[in-house]
């Protein structure tokens, strides 16, 4: 069975503001990073430098170098690249005065793990150095063979100076390819052995150099879907980074500085992250990343309305709206409400909600941590602010006024629920845009944000999200009431978690989708993207929602195969 596979780039670096200090940046085209993980991590005492990043037994891994002097190199790992914790500071055993850029090799044709780490022969001061290479034992990443030196790359005997540092190895077509600093001339070599021990051989053909022949070290190669290479290259000191392409390892694109970040970053690696979805998979639902859906049925189609993701500082200033009529197969139709076009709003367009109300369609929606309402006579807009000014002003409870969510009861009444750290509930007027009543705060215990309510055989259930949308345990939990403003009892088990194994991480700020006229329903939610996104790289699944015969919610399982196309809804 064939898979679709997807990747994105993990980038590891240390920075020139600190040597201790783990930076993790992420991408979709390994060239374009956004911040991942800045100030990740940092060692009780020693450096961080010159980390090396892998994925491997369902963790992330990071070698890197403890100290400018000594005879350690550190390992650390993470679950979910964000928080990370020491495993352990590797002694190699080697007589040396220094330890330097550890860098994992996963390559090997027997599967095994090793670490490549440049070592000094000269046990006085930091020259003579040698590339050697220790193979894992096990996979606590903790018990190590001896270091094995790689014979061909060692000091020159007439010139004690030289060594080689910063060895990154490819292994491609039978062959392993080193591309090492010499540590005399300051430029990157290119070298081919037959065994990862070698003898390694030079060739003429170095790696790529900038024009004006800088000095560069801290060399890293990492695969491309198409199929040929990237290198990225510190320029350590002009304080500029770069980037190269080649198809054969041979071949170099000129460098490149590295968008963004040339200028911050020093040497580190790349970690190719890859998802493969088996054909008829279905989550996510939308292209690209989108989060905060909500989901309304309309003119015989559904329509999802999300927040526009993959922005720093979730900086949208518009939003959009795609229809379905299985909710599998979505129709992107466009801008539906641009910010541009409301006097008193400029950023954050974050959470629409929006209903049908006597053949208005109304949408309320968060903009600069206020939320407004618009009013459109069609589900595709546009929608025109109505009121010139926010429903609900900034901080007007005590909390952040963010994440509307609007239900229409059966009966006909219509009712505003709101806010982060704590929820609000009112009654909507008949105009939809003022309130019948004060605000009344029915917050459950755990609650943080994103609250929607639906009602099913006369009950009313409160879903909200906990956690920080940032945070991979950013989980949804429930609470049912006789009433539209409770009070709300509170279930013990969780709507929606997390499940690490499959990196479905950060799944939250949910919309409850019941079919018309069926008692058929299903969770809309947003996920961190996958592979390698974040609390600003989400993108928006569906999953089926069951009752217990008592009217209870049975816990969502967030999958990658979501959900079938449902029948077609009747007129």
């Amino acid at each position: 069975m064939s898979r679709r596979i997807t990747s994105r780039h993990l980038f590891a670096a240390f920075t020139n503001a600190s040597e201790r200090t783990l930076y993790l940046y992420g991408s979709d085209d390994g060239v374009h990073f956004h911040d991942l993980a800045p100030a990740a991590y940092t060692p009780a005492n020693g450096i961080l430098r010159d980390p090396s990043v892998i994925h491997r037994a369902g963790r992330w891994w990071i070698a890197h170098t403890t100290a400018w002097e000594g005879g350690t190199f550190g390992i650390i790992s993470s679950e979910d690249r964000l928080n990370w914790h020491h495993v352990a500071d590797i002694e190699h055993g080697v007589p040396c005065h220094n330890t330097w850029a550890p860098e994992f090799f996963t390559e090997h044709p027997d599967g095994r793990l090793r670490i490549i780490v440049s070592i000094s022969a000269d046990q006085t001061s930091a020259t003579g150095f040698q590339p050697y290479v220790l193979t894992a034992l096990d996979d606590t990443l903790t018990r190590w063979t001896d270091p094995v030196p790689l014979a061909g790359l060692h000091p020159d005997e007439a010139d004690h100076r030289n060594g080689w540092i910063d060895t990154c190895v490819v292994h491609r077509d039978g062959r392993f390819h080193a591309f090492v600093k010499d540590a005399t001339a300051e430029r990157v070599e290119h070298a081919v052995a037959r065994h990862i021990t070698g003898p390694w051989n030079l060739l003429d053909n170095a790696a790529p150099v900038p024009p004006n022949g800088e000095p560069l070290e801290g060399q890293t190669v990492f695969r491309l879907d198409d199929g040929g290479f990237r290198m990225f290259l510190d320029s350590y000191l002009e304080g500029r980074h770069y980037w190269s392409d080649s198809p054969d390892l041979t071949h170099w694109t000129p460098p490149r500085e590295l968008p963004r970040l040339s200028g911050t970053v020093r040497h580190g690696s790349v970690w190719r992250e890859t998802a493969d979805l088996l054909p008829g998979d279905t989550n996510p639902v939308l292209p690209g990343y989108h989060a905060d859906p909500a989901v309304l049925h309309s003119a015989g189609r559904f329509w999802m309305y999300p927040t526009t993701d993959g922005i720093a500082d979730w900086g949208s200033t518009s939003f959009g709206v795609f229809s379905s009529t299985d909710l599998v197969h979505w129709t992107d139709h466009g801008t539906v409400l641009d910010l541009a076009d409301v006097d008193w709003a400029e950023g954050r367009a974050w959470a629409p909600a929006v209903v049908e109300r006597d053949g208005v369609h109304w949408m309320y929606f968060c903009a600069d941590q206020q939320i407004g309402v618009a009013r459109a006579d069609s589900p595709t807009g546009p929608f025109v602010d109505a009121l010139g000014k926010p429903l609900v002003a900034r901080d007007a409870y005590g909390h952040q006024s963010i994440d509307p969510a609007v239900l229409v009861s059966a009966d006909g009444t219509a009712h505003l629920y709101f806010g982060q750290g704590r929820c609000r509930a009112v009654r909507l007027g008949a105009d939809m845009t003022s309130f019948d009543g004060q605000p009344v705060d029915i917050t459950p215990d755990g609650y943080n944000e994103a609250p929607d309510v639906f009602e099913r055989q006369g009950r009313y259930y409160l879903t909200w999200s906990e956690n920080d949308t940032r945070s991979p345990d950013y989980q949804v939990a429930w609470a049912v009431a006789d009433h539209p403003l409770g009070p709300f009892t509170r279930a013990a088990t969780p709507l929606l978690t997390k499940d690490p194994e499959r990196w479905i991480m950060g799944t939250g700020h949910q919309a409850v989708v019941r079919v018309p006229g069926r008692d058929e329903w299903y969770l809309a939610y947003h996920r961190f993207a996958r592979p390698g996104g974040d609390g600003t790289h989400r993108e928006v699944c569906l999953d089926r929602l069951r009752f217990t015969v008592d009217g209870r919610l049975r816990p969502v399982t967030p999958t990658l195969r979501g959900i079938d196309p449902i029948a077609p809804v009747g007129g």
